[in-house]
This record gives C-alpha cells, sequence and structure tokens, in this order.
C-alpha cells in the first residue's frame, strides 16, 4: 500500500516538472453568446432589430424625463419668483401704510409757532399770528387782529432815513 501510493505521488510530481517545462497555452475565449449557427441569419435580423427598437425606446424614456424635470425645474422657478414679488409687494405695501401713518401723526405747524420757537419778538409773532387767523376760512377778522396786522405793517416798514 505503501508503494502504491509513492508510485502515484512520484507519478504526479513528474507530470508537474514535465509540464513546467512546456509553454503555457492561450487560455480559451468565454463566449457569453453561443455563436449563431449558420442557419439562424432570420433570427440575428430579428434580434437585431428588437435591440435597435429597445433602443429607441431608451431614448425616448430619457427625452421624456428629461422634459418633466425640465418642466418642473421651470415651474419651482416661476413659484419661487412669484413668492418673492409677493413679498416685494407686501412689504412695499406695509413700508406705504407706514409712512401714510407718519404723515397722519404729523400736525402742521403754525408759521407764528415756528417764529416764536426761533426766537422772534413778541409783536412779530403775534403780527403773524393775526395774519394766519385772518387767512383761515370762516374766521371773523375781529378789531384786535386788525390792530395787530396794522402793528405789524408798521414794524415791517422800512424807517425813513
Amino acid at each position: 500500500m505503501k508503494v502504491i501510493a509513492t508510485v502515484s505521488l512520484l507519478a504526479c510530481m513528474s507530470h508537474g516538472v514535465i509540464a513546467d517545462d512546456q509553454p503555457t497555452p492561450t487560455p480559451t475565449p468565454v463566449y457569453l453568446r453561443h455563436l449563431a449557427r449558420p442557419g439562424s441569419v432570420r433570427r440575428m435580423e430579428q434580434v437585431d432589430r428588437k435591440r435597435a427598437l429597445d433602443a429607441e425606446v431608451q431614448s425616448r424614456v430619457a427625452t421624456r424625463s428629461q422634459a418633466k424635470a425640465d418642466r418642473r425645474s421651470t415651474a419651482t422657478a416661476q413659484a419661487q419668483a412669484s413668492a418673492a414679488a409677493r413679498a416685494r409687494e407686501r412689504a412695499q405695501r406695509q413700508v406705504d401704510a407706514e409712512a401714510r401713518l407718519e404723515t397722519a401723526k404729523q400736525t402742521p405747524r403754525a408759521t407764528s409757532d415756528l417764529m416764536k420757537r426761533m426766537g422772534f419778538s413778541e409783536q412779530d409773532v403775534a403780527g403773524q399770528k393775526a395774519l394766519e387767523e385772518s387767512s383761515k376760512p370762516g374766521a371773523n377778522p375781529s378789531p384786535s387782529s386788525t390792530k395787530a396786522t396794522e402793528v405789524k405793517r408798521a414794524n415791517a416798514s422800512p424807517a425813513p432815513r
């Protein structure tokens, strides 16, 4: 039994030693699809037509999906632009409303009041106040206001030299 095992081992080893001396053969190519039989030209034409149709369908699908994505992005951009425009309009309306409130709160100051603040004399301020009261619609010129107007005119006229 030992003899048979040693002989078989030597036979295996000697075959490997002999094989190392020979050049290695080129690997056999592996074909995923078997070569067609010579009589199946019609079948090959059918396969080619089917591949062409599949490629055309895939290109149509890609074109449709690209068009859909373009429409979606355009719609999104338009929605964002309109939202920004609405926000700008809202802000402008708010600014306008605040400006209207500010102008409504401001009360016009009479010239006589301004003159008083600026330090004009009492006579000048009284004369201006009389002018303002006489120019108001529906105001009756009172005798005191007439006197004040005359006083102002007298003060306003230049002194003779």
